[in-house]
């Protein structure tokens, strides 16, 4: 039996694929309809604050678009060459949206430098109104997409899109209110540079979620050492060893092991149990155990193949 590899597969992840699709839909709908509106005003306004937050909701209706072609593509059934099928692209996706954000506020404070030693004339009004819509539209479109950010890293990059655009929106209302109170056109500008400090700071985390389990680092709320202490206690299991514990994609965590097997056990049955314990107490439905049994010669110098 040694170098026999059983494995229990549920198979699939937790969350529907169609379930995150609808929310993404309508949140798509309306950033392209406000990102109009915003990049018209920004040009009749001359405010680069407002041109800079129409120039993050391009990018967040190309993250909402990134996300729902990651999902149509993460269901696509799986082949010989593609075991997993699609799935993982979904974390490609989000790697690439915290890229997308990283990129827009090196443009945008740039610009804003550039400016801050001229800045143009502003029609503070127009800027202001337009600023007070987007922050609507983002508030409703963060609403809409707020259930399924921590089910999807996918939903959680588009969701830090928004919220990234809430904080821009919220900087332009407050550069518009400034240059109408003190007179002085700057305030756009360094507004502008608020908000790119923001865009970093809230996209940092994504970037570095999504390049965690492309190394295919364990998840983040699962412990490995209680993991591997309640394996070891299932009732004919004498060791565990190479225990690895990786995401293939949201709410899809794979756990592979060697289990050393006390001589005379029914090896089928110890590694249901422990499957059935690691599913039941932590969530982990894909699991691969090799068993191992004691006192192989082979085992004993640790290479049972």
């Amino acid at each position: 039996m040694a170098g026999d590899v059983r494995s229990l597969d549920s198979g699939h992840p937790s969350h529907s694929l169609a379930e995150h699709k609808r929310p993404l839909k309508t949140a798509l709908a309306i950033t392209a309809a406000m990102m109009l509106v915003e990049a018209a005003g920004g040009f009749l306004s001359g405010s680069l604050a407002l041109l800079a937050d129409a120039g993050h909701m391009l990018t967040d209706a190309a993250a909402l678009g990134l996300s729902l072609f990651a999902f149509w593509l993460s269901g696509r059934p799986k082949t010989n060459r593609r075991t997993f099928g699609w799935r993982r692209f979904e974390i490609f996706a989000a790697f690439v949206n915290g890229l997308a954000l990283w990129a827009i506020a090196a443009v945008i404070g740039f610009e804003a430098f550039r400016r801050l030693s001229s800045p143009p004339e502003i029609k503070s009004g127009l800027m202001m109104a337009i600023a007070a819509l987007g922050l609507v539209a983002n508030v409703v479109v963060g609403a809409v997409l707020f259930h399924g950010r921590e089910r999807s890293l996918n939903i959680k990059g588009a969701f830090l899109h928004v919220i990234a655009d809430a904080l821009g929106s919220v900087g332009v209302l407050t550069a518009a209110l400034l240059i109408k109170i003190t007179g002085s056109f700057a305030w756009d500008p360094i507004v502008s540079v608020a908000v790119c400090a923001l865009i970093l700071w809230s996209s940092g985390r994504l970037i570095r979620e999504s390049f965690h389990v492309f190394m295919e680092g364990a998840p983040g709320h699962l412990d490995l050492t209680a993991i591997e202490k309640a394996i070891a206690e299932v009732p004919g299991v004498i060791e565990i060893h190479d225990l690895h514990v990786w995401t293939i994609t949201s709410g899809f965590v794979s756990l592979s092991a060697h289990l050393k097997i006390s001589r005379g056990r029914n090896v089928q049955e110890v590694i249901k149990n422990a499957h059935v314990l690691v599913s039941s107490r932590f969530d982990v439905l894909h699991t691969t155990f090799q068993p191992e049994i004691a006192e192989d010669p082979g085992c004993e110098t640790g290479s049972c193949d």
